[in-house]
C-alpha cells in the first residue's frame, strides 16, 4: 500500500489533489492510504512515515522547504513532490531531494505524469524483508529498519533502531544481498545503510546514534556512494 500525505493549507486544493489521487487509483488499480495536514507543524509533531508527500511550498508556521529539510533528517527515502504557484522556488527542491514539482493550477494530465513517477519510485524503493536465522529462532526484519551490520569473530550483529540481533554468518554474503538497497561497506567489519548516515568525519561516521569507523581504504568509494545516494531524489 502506498502511504501518501498531503500538506496544503488550502483545504479546497487539498481536496482536489485527493480527487486526482482517487481517479488515478481507479485507473491504475493502486492500493493507497492518504492523510491530510493543514500545515507542516502538524506533520512534524506526529513524525509519521510516508512513501509519498505532496507538499505546498508557501504555508503558515513553516514553509515547505524548511519542512522538507526537517523531514529528511529522519527519512531519506520518501518521494517528495512540491505543489506550488512559485515555480521559481521549486528548483530549490534539489536541495531536499524532491522527486518533482507541479505548478498550480494543477491539471490532471500533468498530475498523472508526475504521480506515476512517484509510484514508480515507490515500487523501486518499497520495503523488503530479510530473514535472520538466530540460534533458537528466526526473525523477519525490514531492510529499511537496519541501520548497520557489524561482524566480529564470525558473529554478525544487526543494529536496528531499538534492538540488536546476532547470528553467525559472513558479512560478504550479507553485503551482496543488501547492496541493491543502499548498503555500503565503510570498513572491513561494518556494512552501513546510507539512509541513516547523519555525519561524516575523518575516520568515523555517525549512523543514527552510533559512531561507526571508516577505513582509509574504503572511504573514497563510500563517499562516492553516499554522494550518489543523497543526490538520487530526481
Amino acid at each position: 500500500m502506498l502511504r501518501i500525505a498531503i500538506v496544503e493549507d488550502d483545504v479546497k486544493y487539498a481536496r482536489k489533489l485527493e480527487d486526482y489521487i482517487e481517479r488515478y487509483s481507479q485507473q491504475y488499480h493502486l492500493d493507497y492510504s492518504c492523510d491530510y495536514y493543514e500545515n507542516g507543524l502538524a506533520l512534524l509533531e506526529e513524525k509519521p512515515v510516508y512513501d509519498l508527500i505532496l507538499m505546498d511550498i508557501k504555508m503558515p508556521y513553516i514553509d515547505g522547504m524548511k519542512l522538507a529539510q526537517k523531514l529528511r533528517e529522519w527519512d531519506q527515502d520518501f518521494a517528495l513532490i512540491f505543489i506550488t504557484n512559485m515555480a521559481q522556488y521549486a528548483i530549490k527542491g534539489y536541495e531536499v531531494n524532491a522527486l518533482d514539482f507541479m505548478v498550480k493550477p494543477v491539471q490532471y494530465y500533468d498530475f498523472e505524469i508526475k504521480f506515476k513517477k512517484a509510484v514508480d519510485y515507490y515500487k523501486k524503493h518499497r520495503d523488503v524483508k530479510i530473514t535472520i536465522n538466530m540460534s533458537e529462532s528466526i526473525r523477519r526484519v525490514s531492510v529499511r529498519d537496519i541501520r548497520y551490520i557489524e561482524v566480529m569473530n564470525h558473529m554478525l550483529t544487526y543494529h536496528l533502531k531499538d534492538e540488536k540481533h546476532e547470528t553467525y554468518g559472513q558479512l560478504n554474503k550479507v553485503e551482496e544481498e543488501l547492496q541493491p538497497h543502499n548498503f555500503v561497506r565503510c570498513h572491513q567489519s561494518y556494512l552501513v545503510n546510507l539512509r541513516y548516515v547523519l555525519e561524516v568525519h575523518k575516520d568515523y561516521i555517525i549512523v543514527g546514534q552510533d559512531r561507526v569507523p571508516v577505513s582509509r581504504r574504503r572511504k573514497r568509494e563510500f563517499m562516492q556512494r553516499l554522494t550518489d545516494y543523497m543526490g538520487s531524489g530526481f
